[in-house]
């Protein structure tokens, strides 16, 4: 029996085809050897969380909620489903990941390298942070409101704001709220699945498509303004450590 296991549970997507950050981030952690085994699992796709939880053999099961906030299947969903895990088994259930103190640098970090590599002025540049949403419960909102703050502390001169799929501001508004020249948009979101390749995109007035490959897709030419498009910052090479300072507490 393993003595420690490290569980990634996400969303997932029957109907996503892409790269998935958390299975690659599973694969980095793996590499670390720190954990006798390390596994994820997702909500709406192979494998599942209910059977992966079915067949775990451990002393101490660590759960990292790759979401990008709380709402009802980080706060109920995730944990009623571990109900199922031997009373045997310590469970530790940690934050979702994108409630993480360090999420808002990654953000920054991406737009301030598209400001860098194109020489633009922060004043003419406007970052539009865009998250899921939801008519029915302001959470989702709300926290990627207070990450907006945080990272219009990091990016100096540059205006920060927020958009949603599913709830005003909406993403696809973006245009006659934007003062400025240059927009780079920034998902909140781990993965995203079809809401990056699909949603997202087609709200912006992009073509759908698969935009994790690279950091950013542009610069794209729309209503007057100059947009970059950014991945999911799932993607980011330093989420594998934070994963392992928040284990590590």
């Amino acid at each position: 029996m393993n003595k420690r296991t490290l569980l990634l549970v996400a969303h997932g997507s029957s109907e996503f085809k892409g790269d998935n950050p958390v299975i690659q981030l599973a694969e980095t952690l793996s590499k670390r050897n720190l954990f006798d085994n390390i596994i994820h699992a997702f909500l709406h796709q192979q494998p599942l969380l209910k059977d992966v939880l079915s067949q775990i053999q451990t002393q101490e099961l660590c759960v990292i909620p790759m979401f990008s906030g709380y709402g009802y299947i980080t706060s109920e969903l995730i944990p009623k489903a571990l109900d199922q895990v031997s009373s045997e088994i310590r469970v530790r259930i940690f934050d979702p990941i994108g409630t993480h103190s360090e999420i808002p640098n990654i953000l920054a970090k991406q737009a301030l390298s598209i400001v860098e590599k194109n020489s633009l002025k922060p004043k003419e540049v406007s970052v539009l942070i865009v998250g899921h949403g939801h008519t029915k419960n302001s959470k989702n909102a709300n926290q990627t409101i207070m990450l907006a703050r945080s990272v219009q502390k990091v990016i100096h001169g540059a205006n920060v704001d927020t958009a949603f799929i599913e709830e005003p501001p909406l993403i696809s508004n973006w245009a006659q709220n934007t003062t400025t020249k240059y927009l780079i948009v920034l998902p909140y979101l781990v993965g995203g699945g079809l809401h990056t390749q699909e949603d997202i995109p087609i709200m912006l007035g992009l073509v759908s498509g698969n935009y994790s490959k690279e950091p950013f897709s542009g610069p794209h030419y729309i209503q007057g303004h100059t947009i970059w498009y950014c991945r999911p910052y799932g993607f980011d090479g330093s989420l594998a450590d934070i994963i392992l300072k928040i284990v590590s507490k």
